[in-house]
């Protein structure tokens, strides 16, 4: 009796140990195969980045031709394009700029990659350049850069119509002694900026995150497209430990009488509000209303306005407009008198006209990452700010230049690097083999390659489990 409960118990322990073997197999093909790509597929995974990363912290980024008329930008100003004054224009009152040109020791304050148009806009026109930054112009055919005054002295640099005297207008003015030689290149690869920030406001418009909701004043849902006019509307719903999106049309914002903001946006909370401008053509002339809750510039650095098909973005006035504008294919025209609370995104862009008094763009960059799930929708490409621009790339394939191939740079240091970055709007990776929908043939080739050991061992598992488990009925059979 004593034998045979031992050998009952060596039975137990083997077919345990078999068992043990056959789950531990079990789960490592399952691992294996998940890997692979074989097995289930899982649950999508958040993809944090900060979509206004290609835009190098300037508070007014714009692929083309940017007109200077009023009144003032308190940080940095670039345009990809030609560069009119038509008025008398402060550039980066506050020592904020953040992107610095390769070379240079002093952060750049106003970048210009065509030339300054000298005779697009009023005679008597000057932009002033503050806070000590550098001006950096890619076309300097049509204009002098001086040093030195008619006394032949050592003053502050101005750029001026070719062959015009210091103090002479229209004239950029600095306060600072820039080179001449440093004035003169073009910095910034805009056409890979604009690539990535196009792609990232394709994908935020489909963005799946917390969606919050429009409420009136007996907090009943308003849908987007319901606002009626003068209605006070509230947005209920915000999560303060994630990204928040409320999708509205061009009519909900220009119905409302207020938008309340019944929580502050936070860096932790960040809103993305989707503007759906289609019912009016993609153009919007927008009567900006009172965002009470908003925080100001507390809360602007976390809220992003997104206009990705608007062609058309007109500020005629209204009240200050809290957050950033992401508007990459709109002719943007600010003849509102109040402020814009962050960064202006935009094609084209008028800071004001000869008639009409724009307002002040305050310094309040976008300070957050917004988290969308990355499944089946389009996710954006990430970029650092160095992909966007033109520095000198020693013993570097082209592929890993400014614009990383033709579907846009790589991550910033606030989205993640390599191949963490989502991919482009057309879901097709650069070098880095990253591609949107994770199924690239790249990919499937190394990570099949790199789970072949992982599968060997399952299968050895299955092998010793089976074994095992044969065996110990077959010593329970023969003592039986």
């Amino acid at each position: 009796m004593q034998h045979r409960t031992a050998s009952a118990r060596r039975a137990r322990r083997l077919t345990l140990a078999g068992a043990a073997g056959l789950v531990a197999a079990a789960a490592a093909t399952a691992i294996a195969c998940n890997t692979a790509g074989t097995g289930p597929a899982a649950h999508a995974a958040a993809v944090s980045y900060d979509p206004l990363a290609p835009a190098l912290g300037f508070n007014s980024f714009v692929e083309d031709r940017t007109v200077l008329a009023s009144t003032e930008s308190e940080g940095p100003v670039a345009t990809g394009g030609d560069l009119v004054l038509d008025g008398y224009y402060n550039v980066m009152i506050h020592p904020v700029g953040s992107y610095t040109a390769p070379g240079d020791t002093v952060p750049s304050a106003l970048v210009v990659g065509g030339e300054v148009d000298f005779g697009g806009g009023e005679p008597g026109s000057v932009a002033k350049v503050l806070s000590g930054g550098y001006v950096k112009i890619g076309d300097t055919s049509g204009v002098s850069v001086l040093t030195t005054d008619q006394n032949n002295a050592s003053v502050n640099t101005q750029v001026v119509p070719a062959g015009g005297a210091y103090n002479s207008t229209p004239r950029i003015e600095l306060n600072s002694k820039e080179p001449a030689d440093a004035v003169a290149q073009a910095p910034i690869d805009f056409g890979a900026a604009f690539a990535e920030l196009r792609a990232n406001a394709a994908a935020l418009a489909v963005c799946e995150a917390n969606e919050v909701r429009m409420v009136d004043e007996g907090l009943q849902t308003v849908p987007k497209g319901g606002v009626q006019p003068n209605q006070r509307i509230s947005i209920q719903g915000m999560d303060p430990n994630r990204t928040n999106v409320l999708n509205v049309t061009g009519e909900d914002l220009n119905d409302l009488s207020e938008l309340v903001y019944l929580l502050q946006p936070t860096e932790s909370g960040p809103l993305l509000i989707n503007v759906d401008t289609s019912g009016t053509g993609g153009e919007m002339d927008w009567f900006v209303k009172n965002q009470p809750g908003a925080g100001g510039i507390l809360g602007a650095p976390y809220i992003l306005w997104n206009f990705g098909e608007t062609t058309r973005l007109t500020l005629t006035g209204g009240d200050s407009l809290e957050g950033s504008v992401l508007a990459p294919d709109a002719d943007y025209t600010d003849l509102s008198p109040s402020n814009v609370e962050g960064q202006i995104i935009a094609k084209n862009a008028s800071h004001g006209t000869v008639r009409a008094n724009g307002g002040e763009i305050h310094h309040a960059p976008f300070g957050s990452t917004l988290a969308c799930e990355d499944g089946d929708q389009t996710t954006p490409a990430s970029t650092t700010p160095s992909d966007v621009t033109n520095s000198i790339q020693s013993e570097t394939p082209s592929g890993d230049g400014p614009s990383g191939g033709s579907e846009g740079p790589s991550t910033g240091d606030s989205t993640g690097g390599g191949s963490e970055g989502p991919s482009n709007g057309d879901r097709t990776g650069g070098s880095d083999g990253s591609h949107g929908d994770g199924h690239g043939s790249d990919d499937l080739a190394t990570t099949g390659a790199s789970m072949r050991p992982l599968l060997f061992v399952a299968v050895a598992l299955l092998a010793v489990g089976g074994a095992v488990v044969a065996l110990t009925y077959a010593r329970r059979s023969t003592r039986s």
